[in-house]
């Protein structure tokens, strides 16, 4: 999903229920320290209208071993914006959302993450 403007706990709440519309089965939502992960708004959401389908996981403070978005962002920073200069901002998203078009043209990108982040925890 993407916005302009600020990212906080109502844009996350719309989010959540645009992913419990698309799908029937449970939702699992994987949740760094970002702040408006615990906004009173979304915290509202998940015990009235998301508690049946939506089960939170949590991450521990700090671990972007755990969090292969971290990676990505690595990856999409060195691949998009790293060392360029941008005249405006229009300029700095068209540069990373073609950076994202070409994950999901190639999820060789994203797999090879997620194995190499498997690897580093010791999962066979």
């Amino acid at each position: 999903m993407e916005m302009e403007g600020k990212f906080n706990g109502e844009p996350y709440t719309t989010f959540l229920k645009k992913a419990l519309s698309q799908y029937n089965c449970p939702v699992i939502p994987v949740e760094d320290g970002a702040p408006y992960h615990g906004a009173r708004v979304v915290k509202n959401f998940v015990e009235n209208e998301g508690q049946d389908r939506l089960s939170i996981y949590r991450l521990p403070s700090y671990s972007p071993d755990f969090n292969p978005i971290e990676k990505l962002w690595k990856n999409t920073k060195r691949d998009a914006t790293h060392c360029k200069f941008f005249p405006t901002f229009d300029d700095i998203r068209t540069s990373v959302v073609k950076t994202f078009k070409k994950y999901m043209q190639d999820d060789n990108k994203v797999i090879c993450v997620m194995k190499k982040l498997r690897n580093c925890a010791g999962v066979a």
